[in-house]
């Protein structure tokens, strides 16, 4: 592996970090103030907060869902929505740890173009040639 696709991963680790205690903060400001449990518009409004953070790092779809099962997940767990940072963190890791981040899509993408076009060269190199 390179240098710089390390450097470019080490990057995307800790945009997706900064992401993640983006909004673990947004998620314990906005309901601090509620202290009696979740409401329709404090869910609905960290969701939205979640899913424009994540398609930072993500594809619509896959931010869509981790969105989904992060705050099903908290108001679940913590029905007075009394969790800490550290909690909410946990829940974020846990909701995104199945999916992979558009750039992990998209090295994946060119690795298996490269082995294919590499597979087409070398059977193309193995067939016989036409006789004249």
């Amino acid at each position: 592996m390179s240098r710089f696709t390390t450097n470019i991963q080490q990057i995307i680790q800790m945009k997706k970090s900064i992401v993640f205690a983006l909004i673990a903060l947004v998620g314990v400001v906005s309901l601090s103030s509620c202290g009696g449990g979740w409401t329709e518009e404090n869910k609905t409004s960290m969701k939205e907060t979640c899913s424009s953070l994540m398609k930072i790092s993500y594809d619509e779809a896959d931010a869509t869902a981790i969105c989904d099962c992060y705050i099903t997940g908290l108001v679940e767990k913590y029905p007075k929505a009394d969790f800490n940072p550290d909690q909410n963190m946990a829940e974020m890791d846990a909701c995104s740890a199945n999916y992979k981040t558009t750039y992990d899509k998209e090295q994946e993408a060119a690795a298996a173009a490269a082995a294919e076009a590499e597979a087409a060269a070398a059977a193309a190199a193995a067939a016989p040639t036409p006789a004249n």
